[in-house]
């Protein structure tokens, strides 16, 4: 009777906690490690797939085409249960972040989430894509990246990372914080050997590589068990090259598209996971350092880089070896008046104080990263002050304006090509940057708004772990966080002018300041004391000139129909492509969720079983050269080997306008076929 009433018990609490973790390598949970509340969720951003200028490559001619993948704002709402502080940290599959995404966002959740969040405690990241659409900043005037402003498509982005928070605030439930590391194999390497080997020889014999390999992660785990993660780990988000079309997320995308996948066929349907962009500043997924690598094509490319990050992932998140952070939530940020700032002569290193300077693009900049397919013709990587060319500084003077001779010395070893600080009435970019900290347990997450070098990233880390101490066990970069300002590079680095240091806009003592800074913000969080804010950036909200999508005008009528058939018996592994009649799917957005799905026939009934945010479909929008001629969609499914035999089909939805204005959705089924 005792045992049977141990039974009882035990049954009892199993079905009362339900303590058994999702995957088998978590460690069950402890009832005394319940530290924090949390809750995940992901929202929808994508932008508009046809026509517009993609952000990254500064590439004019790329523009998109179709969808590959859809952009998506993943979030981790976390409370600490002691202190009741909160914090929201999300990764957005952007390029970048701008600090007015993130300014709105906040005022949104202050009123209709929680009005504790603030812009110390709202962490938004960029998984930096080169494979989505711009046109969402502000500073657009002399943009290298589009000189126009999509309202629509901000707004989508802000609505999007409001809802992810908010889902995950409401979804919060008692949690513990399970941190773990693996090196990554194979995912990146160094595309800027030259600048990182101008560092001191005895601070690179410390480190056993060029690029930080390694991937620190925490998994979220509640009574239901894993119910997602975050990890940081730093590669570039360009193994599709500036050759694509496609809206993608690229490599990052992809490995949280491949945990959620694998979770889901675990019966956790609501995990996320997020992948979040660390100190990339200098490497390369493009293992044959010429734009291309691992994989025979850029597709490939983005599944094997994508995959290694998933596996390391994956490890962790199945190790023995977690370890339950402790309770504990800070954090603090300031924002920083980059060239009316002093750097002591204890940080910058060179005996005196020094400054940092208006920004400014370099020529090497123009040059483009030669591992990344390089950049304009008339540059190379490495051209300094003494490489510089009257005919390109007349030219340029005459595109922008010519830098002053103040300017130029500051900015030197750097060849000014535009002094993006010093135009009028506004700078071309905003002067005055976010920097940040957040402590959760006693893990640290530096918050940068750049790109930062391998190097610049163990320099900062070096400088918090110094003041904070026993205070922490780990630490990581959070890169492209709360805006988006460009490279950072370690000075040395900055010498040799290599596309990252003409990318680093304030000079080579850049990295110097922030290294004060953030020494400055961690002794604030050692004393619990509020960090000085600073000059927030200018508000050029009203000032902006807006932009409509790109879509096709009103029309009389539309006649869905097939243009070209797939097969009618297709071989598990094969492509299906059918070419359906259509409109510019930017008619129908933001509202259509899917342009194109698989379904598969379960008796009488059709079943999605893949969309437009799958990674084996694709579709490509051909627009008519001619009015009289419809536009064309071709819809492309390739079938993998897990895919069940049977009978499937292809379809598209959208809606066009017709000439009273009103949405007239239509839907094309291409025919069936079986799969076998």
């Amino acid at each position: 009777m005792k045992k049977f009433s141990s039974i009882i018990v035990s049954l009892s609490i199993l079905i009362l906690f339900g303590l058994e973790p999702a995957f088998s390598g978590t460690a069950k949970p402890q009832l005394k490690d319940f530290n924090f509340e949390a809750g995940m969720s992901k929202a929808d951003i994508t932008g508009p797939s046809i026509g517009i200028m993609f952000w990254g490559y500064a590439q004019e001619g790329q523009k998109g085409e179709g969808i590959h993948l859809r952009q998506f704002a993943r979030a981790l709402v976390l409370k600490d249960k002691k202190s009741g502080k909160i914090l929201a940290y999300v990764t957005a599959e952007l390029g970048g972040v701008p600090h007015e995404v993130q300014r709105d966002v906040v005022a949104r959740l202050q009123k209709e989430v929680d009005p504790n969040f603030n812009l110390a405690n709202v962490l938004l990241n960029a998984s930096h894509t080169h494979s989505a659409p711009a046109g969402f900043f502000h500073y657009i005037k002399n943009s290298i990246y589009t000189t126009k402003f999509f309202p629509e498509y901000y707004n989508v982005i802000v609505n999007g990372i409001v809802q992810s928070v908010k889902e995950a605030y409401s979804k919060k439930e008692p949690a513990q914080l399970l941190i773990g590391t693996t090196n990554v194999e194979g995912a990146g390497v160094n595309r800027s050997v030259t600048a990182y080997e101008a560092n001191p020889k005895e601070e690179r014999n410390k480190y056993g590589s060029n690029t930080d390999t390694t991937m620190i992660q925490l998994v979220v785990n509640t009574r239901r068990g894993a119910i997602g993660l975050v990890n940081w780990y730093g590669v570039h988000t360009t193994s599709m090259t500036f050759d694509n079309h496609l809206v993608s997320t690229d490599n990052k995308g992809y490995a949280a598209y491949l945990s959620e996948s694998e979770a889901s066929k675990k019966g956790q349907k609501d995990f996320v996971a997020i992948y979040a962009q660390a100190n990339e500043g200098d490497v390369t997924p493009n293992l044959n350092l010429n734009n291309t690598g691992p994989g025979k094509d850029m597709f490939e490319s983005t599944k094997i880089i994508g995959e290694r990050q998933y596996l390391a992932s994956n490890q962790i998140l199945n190790s023995d070896k977690l370890r339950a952070l402790p309770s504990g939530l800070q954090f603090t940020q300031s924002f920083i008046d980059m060239p009316n700032s002093i750097v002591r002569k204890e940080f910058s290193e060179t005996g005196k104080d020094e400054r940092t300077c208006l920004s400014a693009y370099g020529y090497a900049l123009a040059a483009g990263s030669t591992e990344e397919g390089g950049g304009h013709w008339l540059f190379h990587e490495g051209m300094t002050v003494n490489d510089r060319k009257f005919y390109i500084d007349w030219l340029a003077a005459r595109l922008l304006q010519a830098p002053t001779d103040e300017l130029r010395e500051c900015q030197k070893p750097k060849a000014i090509l535009f002094p993006m600080g010093e135009t009028k009435p506004d700078p071309s970019l905003s002067q005055i940057l976010p920097l940040g900290i957040a402590i959760i347990g006693d893990f640290a997450l530096i918050v940068s708004p750049n790109e930062v070098t391998t190097m610049s990233s163990r320099r900062m880390k070096s400088t918090i772990k110094k003041v904070l101490g026993d205070k922490i066990q780990e630490i990581a970069l959070s890169g492209l966080t709360n805006d988006f300002a460009g490279y950072i590079t370690t000075k040395e680095e900055y010498s040799t002018q290599q596309y990252e240091g003409g990318h680093t806009l304030h000079g080579p003592f850049s990295l110097d300041l922030f290294r004060q800074e953030y020494d400055r913000l961690a002794k604030d969080l050692l004393q619990n004391q509020t960090s000085k804010q600073g000059i927030a950036p200018k508000d050029l909200s009203a000032s902006v000139e807006h932009s409509e999508v790109p879509r096709t005008s009103k029309i009389n009528s539309f006649e869905p129909k097939v243009k070209t058939e797939n097969e009618n018996k297709v071989k598990i592994g094969d492509l299906v492509h059918c070419e359906v009649s259509t409109v510019n799917p930017n008619v129908s957005y933001p509202k259509q969720k899917s342009y194109f799905d698989v379904e598969k026939k379960e008796g009488d009934n059709w079943i999605t079983v893949y969309t437009d945010s799958d990674w084996s479909t694709k579709f490509y929008y051909k627009k008519s050269f001619l009015p009289l001629f419809e536009d064309k969609m071709d819809l492309v499914w390739q079938t993998e080997k897990t895919d069940l035999p049977g009978v499937y089909r292809l379809k598209h939805s959208s809606f066009y306008i017709n000439k009273e204005g009103k949405e007239v959705p239509f839907s094309i089924h291409c025919p069936e076929f079986e799969l076998k």
